[in-house]
């Protein structure tokens, strides 16, 4: 099926073109491969069309932001030829043009456009040169004699409606930022050598001998000097010999340069389901071996601690302070464990009666309590 809705002029012989219907073109990654279209109407034209001047007119309407709407419409001498709306295009899925566009006039030829078909016998039709025998057996009779051909432009103008949103100028603009699309691509648009996708234009300083080589004197003029002659231009053109209009753009678009905006990271749920577990488990031990650790600190420092050896190196047994002279260290089994540092339990010695004093060594520290 073709597409619907298409809109042909009522008051001239317009009809859709059968010899172009469009290719598809094919771009890797594969999901940038699609189907090129050629939606277009003809129309017979007679002898005063080449003869004489006739006015040619397209409307552009872009479409809304979400892509709907819209239209395209070619009128010729003001009298409808063709349109294609925007609703027509829901066939493929897309929509009116809404990024800039620029205006290209030029004489246009092609192989599939009133060319004999099939090709001529004894031609391949595989080459189109005019003068060369080879490559000009598939033209129409006569075709090289219009060769070269040329055609008149008497004016070009463009109109834009008041208070439309839609109707922006420049070739970046606010909803299609081309220049932020270019810049994060340039390897797309440049070749072997070029150290930008656009170099500056270059204003004048193209060699010349005369004013007419730099445009003339409504464009530029050739500035001489002891060893060099260059174009310099007016202020309406450019180029290096002049021959540019120095166009520009009432407002253009600028981009406001804000702070750089960091992306928040994002982290499968998997990998924060594992760091979760390890976390927990990190924090599981850590809490155990602090507990540990406080529970042998306080079994340390409730647990008795043995009298230090008081026998001298000599052999000789030293008593510690307050015990009777001449007690030696108890051997037998029944010493408690303050007696567990070798010396005899005052208690239960039979001389020491008169003035017992306990022992209880505790961390290294003697403490004494009269009884």
């Amino acid at each position: 099926s073709w597409y619907k809705g298409l809109e042909y002029g009522k008051h001239v012989n317009s009809s859709l073109n059968p010899f172009f219907y469009g290719v598809t073109l094919v771009h890797e990654p594969k999901s940038y491969t699609y189907q090129s279209d050629a939606i277009s109407a003809n129309t017979h034209v007679g002898a005063t069309y080449f003869n004489s001047f006739h006015d040619y007119r397209v409307e552009w309407e872009p479409p809304e932001r979400n892509g709907t709407g819209g239209y395209l419409r070619w009128y010729l001498d003001r009298k409808f030829i063709f349109g294609i709306k925007g609703e027509s295009l829901s066939l493929t899925g897309t929509e009116i043009p809404s990024e800039p566009m620029y205006l290209l006039m030029n004489t246009a030829v092609a192989t599939t456009w009133g060319f004999p078909l099939p090709c001529p016998e004894g031609c391949k039709c595989d080459c189109y040169e005019c003068g060369n025998p080879e490559c000009s057996c598939g033209f129409p009779t006569d075709f090289c004699s219009n060769i070269p051909a040329h055609f008149e432009i008497d004016h070009v103008r463009v109109w834009q409606a008041k208070n439309e949103s839609k109707h922006v100028l420049g070739c970046s603009t606010k909803d299609r930022p081309t220049a932020h699309f270019i810049e994060g691509n340039k390897k797309n648009f440049m070749e072997t050598g070029d150290r930008q996708p656009l170099e500056r234009i270059q204003n004048g300083g193209g060699s010349c001998h005369e004013d007419s080589h730099c445009g003339g004197e409504k464009r530029g003029m050739c500035s001489s000097t002891r060893s060099w002659s260059q174009c310099v231009c007016n202020d309406d053109h450019t180029g290096p010999h002049c021959l540019a209009h120095a166009g520009f753009y009432d407002n253009p678009y600028v981009p406001k340069q804000g702070s750089l905006h960091m992306q928040p990271l994002a982290i499968p749920i998997g990998m924060a389901i594992m760091a979760f577990i390890i976390a927990v488990g990190f924090g599981a031990t850590y809490f155990m071996i602090i507990r540990q650790k406080r529970r042998e600190a306080h079994e340390y420092q409730m647990a008795p601690t043995a009298l230090p050896s008081s026998r001298p190196a000599g052999g000789g047994f030293q008593p510690p302070q307050g015990m009777p002279p001449g007690s030696e260290p108890a051997t037998d089994s029944g010493a408690s464990y303050q007696n567990q540092g070798g010396y005899q339990n005052p208690q239960r010695s039979p001389a020491a009666k008169g003035n017992v004093r306990t022992y209880c060594m505790i961390d290294g520290r003697l403490i004494s309590n009269e009884q």
